[in-house]
């Protein structure tokens, strides 16, 4: 895999000449100034731990999301408190409101069932498969990418050879593909609109890279595969609440405001996977996020999804820093 550790530890190139907020890890409260509190008696937000990992990413990550200036050295204004408070009900509420997700959740575990069934004849995958013409497209799509077309000398065009040439594996990651982006469809307002095809993007390098995290930790591959690719979800919510929020909030932000934003898409990611009832190892991976967070959590997936989470940042951020690193074993996650 990719040594994210030793591109962090060289230090990733500041984009745009955005310069590393001070405090980081701080959490707004009652403490601060009136001028980030937006004067006294305003209620604060919630306290979160600080991650155990530096969380220098974040601040470049929603800049590059959301195509952005730097963002502000500035205190928080009322505006970005009271979008952070917002949050902060959605996250004690006892389920996320659907309208926040372009897709209900009860629909997903619907759509999914499919995946669990990996022991069907090849005839009864392409009966399924060619039901629906979208993943019937995917699945060419994907028999026809690099990595699995050196299985084939020719290009795939039948569907029940694209089946055999993608294998089990493949036929439920080009499933998942189609049932999951629709929860990244930009159609909320303009800062999930910008957001949503980004994070398609990094949320299909994340999949990957957990899907290889996941089977060196003894847990079955395509968990790992789902845990990455439904884990934007949490970037998802927070930018459609805002979007709906009266007054709004727009970039630029404030560094201190995206502290905090980054300390709770990874709940509110918790909170949707620990409610769908996709499978019991994503259940317990939700339930560990919501109540600890990302990073400081402890379940082997949630290492996985951290350290996958870490490495396709810096691949949408620094590229050409990432395909350089040389491989190094002392480097690699543990088992």
């Amino acid at each position: 895999m990719r040594n994210w550790l030793a591109v962090l530890l060289s230090g990733l190139p500041r984009r745009r000449g955005t310069r590393p907020a001070k405090g980081q890890g701080e959490v707004a409260s009652t403490n601060t100034p009136a001028a980030a509190t937006g004067g006294p008696g305003t209620p604060s937000v919630s306290r979160f731990p600080t991650p155990s990992l530096p969380a220098d990413l974040g601040t470049p990550f929603v800049e590059w999301q959301q195509d952005s200036a730097p963002s502000r050295s500035t205190p928080m204004g009322p505006r970005e408190l009271r979008a952070l408070r917002l949050l902060d009900e959605l996250l004690a509420t006892d389920k996320t409101p659907a309208e926040l997700l372009p897709r209900t959740p009860a629909v997903v575990p619907q759509l999914l069932n499919l995946l669990r069934q990996d022991d069907l004849p090849l005839a009864a995958v392409s009966e399924r498969v060619s039901k629906d013409i979208v993943l019937t497209a995917e699945v060419l799509r994907l028999a026809n990418t690099a990595h699995y077309r050196q299985r084939s000398q020719h290009g795939v065009t039948d569907l029940a050879q694209a089946i055999g040439t993608l294998g089990s594996d493949g036929v439920q990651r080009a499933i998942a593909r189609v049932v999951l982006k629709p929860l990244y469809e930009g159609r909320g307002g303009p800062l999930s609109g910008r957001a949503a095809p980004r994070l398609w993007a990094h949320g299909e390098h994340k999949a990957a890279a957990c899907a290889a995290l996941a089977a060196q930790r003894g847990i079955a591959a395509f968990e790992g595969y789902l845990a990455g690719l439904m884990h934007n979800t949490g970037w998802t919510i927070a930018w459609r609440a805002f979007d709906r929020m009266d007054g709004g909030v727009s970039a630029p932000f404030s560094q201190s405001f995206l502290q905090q934003l980054v300390l709770r898409k990874d709940r509110l990611f918790g909170k949707a996977a620990s409610a769908w009832d996709i499978s019991a190892e994503l259940g317990r991976l939700g339930q560990d996020v919501l109540d600890h967070g990302l990073e400081p959590a402890r379940s082997p997936l949630a290492a996985a999804l951290a350290t996958a989470d870490r490495e396709a940042t810096i691949a949408m951020l620094a590229p050409a820093a990432a395909d350089d690193v040389d491989d190094d074993p002392r480097l690699q996650p543990a088992a």
